[in-house]
């Protein structure tokens, strides 16, 4: 929750898939085959890299209409609860 992946205890694969999940994050126009070819290298098959981009832009399309129609964060990592 804090955002140490570091101390997160994960594996080379999953550290690279989260570091390509900020890019996308970030700044998708600057992917590059590259960047894709060092998650296929690191064992993610095609379908698990695209559905990780689905899922990256899915959570960028509702955090950008939740913006737009001001809909006050629910704070859930800051709080702990996962409910209302």
């Amino acid at each position: 929750m804090a955002g140490r992946l570091d101390e997160a205890g994960l594996n080379p694969a999953e550290r690279d898939l989260l570091d390509y999940a900020e890019l996308i994050t970030r700044a998708a126009h600057s992917s590059r085959a590259e960047d894709v070819q060092k998650l296929r290298n690191a064992g993610w098959t095609e379908d698990q890299i695209s559905e990780a981009v689905y899922i990256i832009a899915l959570f960028a399309f509702f955090n950008r209409v939740a913006d737009a129609f001001g809909i006050p964060s629910q704070d859930y990592l800051l709080t702990g609860r996962l409910t209302p």
